[in-house]
């Protein structure tokens, strides 16, 4: 798996994300993003999108890891 963008929360975290190509962009949990690793049902914040930029905001304390499937070619920002 290559190298995941990751941001710590103390509370509210933010991320806006420009996409090259339509792609599913989620927002994930250190306990879901095991889940999503190991193939198992996961919750996220987030979707498929066909427009740029994707704007997702998160509420929790812990690490965030940013999840882009479908769209190699992204930048990205948290906030």
């Amino acid at each position: 798996m290559a190298q995941v963008p990751t941001a710590y929360s103390n509370g509210r975290l933010s991320v806006e994300v420009h996409l090259k190509h339509a792609a599913d962009v989620f927002l994930l949990d250190s306990n879901n993003f095991q889940h999503y690793k190991a193939g198992r049902r996961f919750k996220y914040y987030g979707g498929n999108y066909t427009r740029t930029p994707v704007n997702i905001t998160v509420e929790g304390v812990g690490r965030w890891y940013l999840i882009v499937r479908g769209g190699e070619q992204y930048q990205y920002r948290f906030y």
